[in-house]
């Protein structure tokens, strides 16, 4: 138990955390983004044609956080079976970090690429900046995440065999 919480009530909140995660993208993502590529063929139909390479680019993003998402979730299930210091999550907390350093390169090009084709793209910047730097934050976390659970399981693993 942690805190009176047990490790299945735990792992239930960090499923629900994931889901909500997965709602929340696939409403930006599939929703939000194809109705303001749509909006912005409207308005510059003569940028109409980078419409539908813009949505394909933004959508490799959403696999990126989408399987980042699959990876925490996995996490999540370990710890409602007690396995919360194993070198599985330390690995999988490392493969969400550069999940999601993919995406945030993914963002910070999107900053440039537009201007490199004679394209402004006005205040998005600023939105892509904010997902950029906030996507390589939960990076840098999970990265570190990563080698305290690998210490954390070296750690018990060495316990283990002193008992």
């Amino acid at each position: 138990e942690v805190h009176g919480m047990s490790h299945k009530t735990l792992s239930k909140l960090l499923l629900a955390a994931g889901v909500i995660a997965c709602i929340g993208g696939a409403v930006v993502f599939f929703l939000y983004a194809p109705l303001m590529a749509a909006e912005c063929r409207l308005m510059y139909p003569e940028l109409a044609h980078f419409a539908w390479p813009m949505l394909i680019y933004i959508w490799v993003i959403a696999l990126l956080y989408l399987h980042a998402v699959f990876l925490y979730m996995r996490i999540s299930v370990r710890l409602g079976k007690n396995r919360s210091f194993c070198p599985e999550n330390a690995d999988d907390l490392k493969r969400i970090a550069l999940f999601l350093i993919i995406a945030a390169a993914l963002w910070f090009l999107l900053i440039f690429l537009p201007g490199v084709i004679g394209l402004d793209i006005g205040p998005a910047f600023l939105l892509f900046l904010l997902a950029c730097m906030a996507t390589l934050a939960v990076a840098i976390v999970a990265y570190a995440l990563s080698l305290l659970v690998r210490r954390a399981a070296a750690l018990q693993a060495e316990n283990d065999l002193t008992i």
